[in-house]
């Protein structure tokens, strides 16, 4: 008997999720539009940010119950999307700081809060579409953000051990592609693969067990005339990704607890069996008595193979 398959509708985790995402990114946008009205006075600046706190997730609770219910992986798509996309634009900013403050050509708070509003908001609707497009497991969705950290911190680490005298220009844009291939890479990977909570515990374990196992090469250092010392964060960088990958190698198919029965969908492209060769033909038994004819034994195997190629 097949398993049931996974109810297609929303959890209530999930819905407590967006709830809070949501009047996070209330908040965010009544700042941003501060900035925008440049709004000084305390009292006068809290009103939207308040106002829109709490709209954003009255808004949400009425789509999902006159709208919906949302469908399973939206909620939780939509709050992942808005959290990485409102990461994105304050990185964004940052680096864009990190590299033209002495210049004087640093974006003002306007835009630096435009850039975030922008992105948390791009990240909201295309975490929608992932969502319903995919209709992912809540697994999914800490999987893609568990890559995104990794790539942003490997990304940094990497970046400023191999920079010049300034770590934080090459950090700083380093770090803001590796947070990028992290979120597409792990995003492409759980389209096809759903690593579970445990798993990526051991994949978060890994990660620090080999960050750290990299501290082994400074004291190779010593030994070194005229070394850079900061050049060793590279092995911090890759051993942690090495970890992580190896953790989720080593767990892959571990559950979670009140996981059903694990079922493969992977089913080999042929079927190889040995039998017994068939009886033998009328024709091969005409010049046989009927009592040998009887008693003749099959003489070896025959090998069958049924599949598509």
């Amino acid at each position: 008997q097949p398993p049931p398959q996974p109810s297609d509708t929303r959890s209530r985790g999930e819905m407590t999720f967006l709830y809070v995402s949501s009047a996070l990114y209330g908040v965010g946008t009544g700042i941003w539009l501060d900035a925008l009205f440049k709004i000084k006075d305390p009292g006068v600046a809290a009103i939207m940010p308040i106002t829109f706190g709490a709209a954003m997730p009255i808004g949400v609770f009425l789509w999902d119950d006159y709208g919906g219910p949302l469908h399973r992986g939206v909620p939780s798509s939509i709050s992942t999307g808005l959290v990485l996309g409102a990461v994105e634009g304050i990185a964004i900013a940052g680096t864009q700081w990190q590299h033209t403050r002495d210049a004087g050509n640093d974006w003002s708070f306007q835009t630096q809060t435009t850039a975030t509003w922008i992105m948390a908001t791009g990240g909201g609707v295309g975490g929608w579409a992932f969502g319903e497009w995919l209709r992912p497991d809540p697994r999914s969705l800490s999987f893609i953000a568990s890559g995104a950290a990794w790539g942003a911190i490997s990304g940094t680490l990497f970046g400023a051990g191999v920079s010049g005298r300034d770590w934080k220009d090459a950090g700083s844009i380093a770090g803001l592609v590796g947070y990028n291939v992290g979120i597409l890479g792990t995003g492409a990977l759980s389209v096809a693969y759903t690593p579970s909570y445990n798993t990526q515990k051991y994949m978060w374990m890994g990660y620090g067990i080999g960050t750290l196992a990299g501290f082994l090469v400074y004291p190779f250092y010593l030994f070194v005339d005229d070394a850079d010392v900061k050049r060793g964060l590279i092995a911090n960088s890759l051993g942690g990704l090495a970890g992580a990958a190896l953790g989720g190698v080593l767990t892959w198919d571990m559950r979670d607890d009140g996981d059903g029965p694990r079922t493969r969908t992977f089913k080999t492209p042929f079927d190889v069996a040995v039998l017994p060769p068939p009886p033998l033909a009328q024709s091969a038994t005409q010049g046989l008595t009927p009592t040998r004819a009887t008693m003749a034994p099959p003489s070896g195997l025959t090998l069958n193979a049924l599949g598509k190629f």
